[in-house]
């Protein structure tokens, strides 16, 4: 009866997850070509790598955390580890916002460059920030089959996206403006 429940609950977040709608990115601002020495480019590559890394770490543990959900919805074997998979996801969003907001922007960059990414690194603190709180609400949702927790999982999922989003776009416009390959 217990794996019953647990399918047709992961199956409920699963539908809801299913049912948002995707909003077009908004469009990328505009701003004059930089003009960067080799040193400062290689400067604004490392401070991408860096940030790539982290995010590639981060989504290791979400598409964990996915992964196990889908097995289950699936009709695989029900893990004893979904709880431990959901808190390691948000666990990892929560240390890839603490890294990321010790990441220092470059110096060399003209003042809008230098608004854009702080603007950018802050919307990625922020979307982890929000999908940690998201993975709460389905742990919440598992723990006390409260339906409202479903709707919250699905607007701080949504808002994730959306400073996700808008955080990438960021970074691609001073990256493209810098001539720096992304």
């Amino acid at each position: 009866m217990k794996n019953i429940v647990l399918i047709g609950l992961i199956s409920g977040i699963m539908a809801i997850c299913g049912c948002t709608t995707e909003k077009s990115p908004p469009p990328l601002q505009q701003i004059p070509a930089i003009t960067l020495s080799v040193a400062d480019k290689e400067k604004l590559q490392a401070f991408q790598k860096e940030i790539l890394n982290v995010e590639n770490l981060t989504d290791k543990a979400v598409k964990m955390a996915v992964d196990e959900l889908k097995n289950v919805i699936k009709g695989g074997e029900v893990s004893i580890n979904v709880s431990s998979v959901i808190e390691k996801a948000k666990t990892e969003c929560l240390l890839a916002g603490e890294s990321l907001a010790k990441k220092a922007i470059p110096e060399a960059l003209p003042p809008e460059a230098k608004n854009l990414l702080t603007e950018g690194k802050t919307g990625l603190i922020a979307a982890y920030k929000a999908y940690a709180e998201s993975f709460d609400a389905i742990k919440n949702f598992i723990t006390d089959k409260n339906p409202i927790a479903l709707l919250e999982y699905r607007k701080k999922n949504a808002q994730a996206l959306d400073l996700y989003n808008g955080a990438a776009a960021k970074f691609k416009t001073i990256m493209t403006a810098a001539g720096v390959a992304q």
